[in-house]
């Protein structure tokens, strides 16, 4: 409680939690990925070697730099104890700058992603069948969505390749990188909401594919209101975010409203 309020009824800690849950949520949903592509390469597929050769430097790169600021954020969350030598944020921030820079720092990383797992070995075609597939195997999202992953896929992929083949793009890698990351972690998170959703009525990941594509893969007007990032109580008392402008029919839009709103009473 602070001055009265939960700190999660305040929109600007609301916003600063959700900032660092997604980040956090992307690195443990592409670490499963990239650990079960893994798991097929050492089972022999070819087509897993060649995804894990792009998702292994890929996750590298941007998981490491989230954490970071993940970390910061968490400490400053924390306010005068977060920082203190006796709580646990100092470490977590001190270690946190290690994976971006042991084993590669982010120019090398990002440069093995694009010039030798894209334009050496074509390890992108990989990624991108794997996550148009991963598209199609989640029927229980709106079809208007599915052909947005599908699209952002596809650009994703197309921008990797225009970075890798040109040397006079090589400072576009961390940019392309960093593209490559969230649209994955985008459609992951609407696979693994359409999965999860089927089996326990949770639909809350599908909520982070939209918040990735809104927040990480869409310009924002440095002078307009945000509206997609908007935290507001439902009236079941779940926090959804309000103000969705989806491109989608009415009847689609109704279907995920009610979606989303049995989820909150189931969860409340």
């Amino acid at each position: 409680m602070v001055f009265g309020r939960r700190i999660i009824d305040m929109p600007l800690a609301r916003r600063q939690l959700m900032k660092i849950m997604l980040a956090t949520e992307q690195a443990v949903s592409m670490s499963f990925v990239t650990a079960d592509g893994l798991d097929r390469a050492e089972a022999g597929s070819q087509d897993a070697a060649a995804l894990l050769r792009v998702l292994t430097p890929t996750l590298k790169y941007r998981a490491t730099r989230d954490a970071r600021k993940v970390c910061g954020e968490a400490m400053e969350m924390r306010g005068g104890i977060g920082y203190i030598e006796e709580f646990a944020t100092p470490r977590l921030l001190r270690d946190a700058h290690l994976g971006s820079i042991w084993e590669g720092t982010g120019n090398i990383v990002a440069l093995d992603t694009l010039k030798r797992a894209v334009g050496r070995h074509g390890a992108e075609a990989a990624l991108g069948a794997d996550l148009h597939a991963r598209i199609d195997d989640a029927p229980g999202i709106p079809k208007v969505w599915r052909d947005r992953l599908h699209h952002l896929t596809d650009k994703a992929i197309g921008f990797a390749r225009d970075v890798a083949g040109r040397s006079e793009n090589e400072a576009e890698a961390r940019r392309a990188t960093s593209t490559l990351y969230h649209v994955a972690s985008a459609v992951t998170f609407a696979w693994e909401g359409s999965r999860i959703y089927a089996m326990r009525g949770d639909a809350r990941r599908l909520l982070l594919s939209r918040l990735v594509v809104d927040h990480r893969l869409t310009a924002q007007d440095p002078f307009a209101v945000s509206r997609t990032d908007a935290m507001r109580r439902s009236p079941t008392g779940c926090s959804v975010i309000g103000h969705w402008r989806w491109p989608m029919p009415r009847r689609s839009s109704v279907r995920l409203s009610s979606l989303v709103f049995r989820v909150c009473r189931r969860h409340a």
